[in-house]
């Protein structure tokens, strides 16, 4: 039996989708997500409470090439996991994001840059969750993707 994640499998080795234009927001209202490589970005309602501002602009862990997710201008906060869910949840309420993908929290106006995707402008003081994007391997199993 051919499973869904090894039929997109056959599928990606013929494909190539590339797209670095950068994308500028001028609105990106609560609720709306965007994607950027491996890193989403959901729009929430507000900054959560108790957030504590983050000296590493890298939105993504890691020390490759397609990590460097890096915020420019803007704030940005590392959160409690469990209200940054909570607001995702909210601001997307048939959205369910487990805790271990999600990411900091930023507002704008800003720029993150990527030296593989187009960089996204956010020209608002919009605030923004960042979530990483997870798939399924051979045995169905969910695991974070990484560029």
């Amino acid at each position: 039996m051919t499973t869904k994640t090894k039929s997109v499998k056959k599928v990606q080795k013929h494909e190539t989708i590339i797209n670095d234009s950068p994308r500028t927001f001028d609105d990106f209202p609560t609720g709306c997500a965007a994607h950027q490589g491996d890193v989403i970005f959901v729009s929430i309602a507000a900054v959560p409470k108790g957030a504590k501002p983050r000296k590493n602009r890298q939105l993504a862990d890691g020390n490759t090439q397609g990590s460097r997710h890096v915020l420019i201008g803007g704030e940005l906060w590392n959160c409690d996991l469990k209200d940054v869910a909570k607001a995702i949840s909210v601001a997307c309420p048939k959205a369910r994001v487990d805790e271990k993908y999600i990411g900091p929290v930023f507002r704008g106006p800003c720029e993150i840059d990527h030296p593989e995707h187009g960089n996204h402008i956010h020209t608002t003081d919009t605030v923004i969750a960042v979530v990483y994007q997870r798939n399924l391997d051979d045995d169905e199993r969910e695991q974070r993707t990484l560029d």
